[in-house]
């Protein structure tokens, strides 16, 4: 800058001003497109990390009335999932929410007192808070549709387990907020259990009374996750051992598998990772780790059970022993923890993520027992019969 310039430019205040308006206003208008000047120059995301979502695809046109008419609603939520810089304001609004006003950044999460966390499913919700219990016929529905499982898999000589996961706001509400009170403290699986209990001969697992025990000794859920940690899961295996040990001939007195529980600090979990507060919400995980697993993973059966799941593979352990039984364990989430322990004492063990129990995966697996796991947000859901399960699959094959 030549001191001519220099001395014009301090003598002139209203300049200076209107420089540094115009500076403002680049910088203004500069950051208001730079997350549209993102998108066009970044690279395309398929995941959201903070929200464990698919993001929405780029919109395509085709020669149909449809899809032109639907057009500007797909290119908006295009857009909205890819602005540039999206992930990073999610985080910050996450952080300013939760650090400033001590609320939830997301209608998915609930955050507890003491730094848990809780998923804000509305099933979850409303039997915590007792708002929607089961009616009469949903525990009707659910009394027939077991009943007939469990019939049908008697012909075929097949044994039948139903265990019960209780969710974590119910097993851990003294850790939930005061903003969402119970109406009740009835839980859907209370009433379930207590029906059954009264008008069934089906074997049901309520798993709560072991998990009771053990949170005794220790904390058996996560705190930044919905599900239970090793020493729950542990705690539940040595339950369904104790449960398998009278039903199912070739693993009686079978003793629980020896493990090496540790703890250790890690980023926050699932719950945490909803709102991409890992970073901030950290966990202290219990772990329970097998001594000598025995256990391994079959690969052979992959490719057949390919088109039969929506969500994950199914999976097959095993151990390498052919006087040990064969199963078959329909499962969610709360399954994952489990794996490990329960494969340990079959030759075969296939685990496949569905609420319902699959007839054509027993017809094909031919186990001895088929167990089926449940949590408790879950009996809300209507179960379908043996009837509508083999009509879907008929009509699939069409």
């Amino acid at each position: 800058m030549s001191a001519d310039f220099s001395q014009h430019f301090h003598a002139n205040p209203s300049r200076r001003r209107k420089i540094a308006d115009f500076v403002t206003v680049i910088f203004f208008f500069g950051l208001l497109g730079s997350p549209l000047t993102a998108l066009l120059l970044g690279n395309v995301s398929e995941i959201s990390n903070p929200e464990n979502r698919r993001l929405a695809e780029p919109p395509a046109l085709e020669a149909r009335w449809e899809s032109w008419a639907s057009f500007p609603r797909r290119s908006e939520n295009y857009f909205d999932d890819h602005l540039g810089f999206r992930e990073t304001m999610i985080r910050n609004f996450a952080r300013l929410n939760l650090a400033a006003f001590g609320v939830s950044p997301s209608d998915k999460l609930v955050v507890g007192r003491e730094g848990w966390l809780f998923f804000g499913d509305e099933n979850a919700i409303a039997g915590y808070r007792g708002t929607d219990p089961l009616s009469p016929g949903e525990l009707a529905h659910w009394r027939s549709v077991l009943e007939e499982r469990r019939d049908w898999l008697t012909e075929r000589g097949i044994a039948y387990l139903v265990i019960l996961v209780p969710d974590k706001h119910e097993f851990y509400a003294e850790y939930m907020p005061a903003s969402l009170p119970r109406a009740t403290d009835i839980h859907p699986m209370d009433q379930l259990v207590d029906f059954l209990a009264e008008h069934s001969d089906i074997e049901i697992l309520d798993l709560r009374p072991a998990l009771e025990a053990e949170k005794l000794k220790r904390r058996v859920y996560h705190r930044t996750d919905t599900h239970w940690n090793d020493a729950g899961a542990h705690a539940a295996y040595r339950a369904i051992l104790r449960r398998l040990d009278a039903l199912l001939p070739g693993i009686e007195n079978a003793q629980p598998a020896r493990v090496k529980r540790g703890q250790y600090d890690a980023p926050g979990l699932g719950l945490a990772g909803l709102v991409g507060l890992e970073d901030v919400l950290r966990e202290e995980v219990l772990s329970a780790r097998l001594i000598r697993p025995r256990a391994e993973v079959a690969r052979e059966h992959r490719a057949h059970y390919k088109q039969r799941t929506r969500t994950l593979q199914p999976l097959a352990h095993g151990v390498a022993n052919p006087k040990l039984p064969r199963a078959v364990m329909f499962r969610d989430s709360f399954g994952n923890a489990l794996i490990p322990y329960l494969s340990e004492h079959f030759r075969r063990i296939l685990y496949v993520w569905n609420r319902d129990v699959d007839p054509e995966v027993v017809v094909v697996e031919k186990p001895d027992i088929v167990i089926q796991q449940i949590v408790g947000r879950f009996l809300p859901r209507r179960p379908r019969t043996v009837a509508e399960l083999q009509a879907a699959s008929a009509a699939e094959t069409r």
